[in-house]
C-alpha cells in the first residue's frame, strides 16, 4: 500500500443499489484526486433515470458492455448498446432507461471526477423509505451535486 492508502493496480470496489441500478465504482473521483470517477452500472429491465437533468461541472460517457439502454439527449431518444459509447457534455439535458428485456451493464467515466460515490449514496438514503422520493429533497441532492433537475415537456 502506498502512503495514499490506494493499492498499486488494485481498485477496491464498492457497490451501491438504486433500486434496479446497480453501482460499482471502480475510481472515486472526490477520494482519488478529482480526475476522473469511474463506475460500471447495471440497469435492470424496467429501470431508469426518471428525472431528466444536466450537469453544471463535468462531462459524462457511457460506453455499452452489454444489453441496451435507451438515452434521452436534447429531446433526442436513442438505443446504445454493446460498443456502444454516448457522449454527455455538461449542460446538455439527459436521462435513460431500459425498456428491454435483458439487463444493461454500462461503463461511465465523470471528467473531472468531482461527482462519486457519496452522491449516490444520499440518493440511496432517499430512496431508503420503500416509496417514491420527496421531489424536494431529490431536487436538493442533486443540485448539492451540480445535477440540475429539469421538467420533462
Amino acid at each position: 500500500m502506498s502512503e495514499s492508502g490506494m493499492n498499486s493496480g488494485v481498485v477496491q470496489v464498492e457497490e451501491i443499489r438504486l433500486g434496479g441500478i446497480v453501482l460499482r465504482f471502480l475510481v472515486d473521483g472526490p477520494t482519488s484526486g478529482g480526475g476522473v470517477t469511474m463506475f460500471e452500472m447495471t440497469v435492470a429491465p424496467g429501470a431508469g433515470m426518471p428525472v431528466p437533468h444536466h450537469h453544471v461541472g463535468f462531462d459524462e460517457s457511457g460506453y455499452g458492455v452489454s444489453g441496451r439502454l435507451r438515452f434521452m439527449l436534447e429531446g433526442q431518444s436513442m438505443d446504445a448498446g454493446e460498443g456502444d459509447l454516448v457522449w454527455i457534455e455538461r449542460g446538455k439535458v439527459h436521462g435513460f432507461m431500459n425498456p428491454f428485456d435483458e439487463p444493461a451493464k454500462v461503463l461511465c467515466t465523470i471528467t473531472p471526477g468531482v461527482l462519486g460515490a457519496e452522491y449516490f449514496r444520499e440518493i440511496r438514503g432517499l430512496l431508503a423509505g420503500g416509496g417514491p422520493p420527496d421531489p424536494r429533497a431529490m431536487g436538493a441532492v442533486m443540485l448539492k451535486y451540480g445535477l440540475v433537475p429539469v421538467k420533462a415537456g
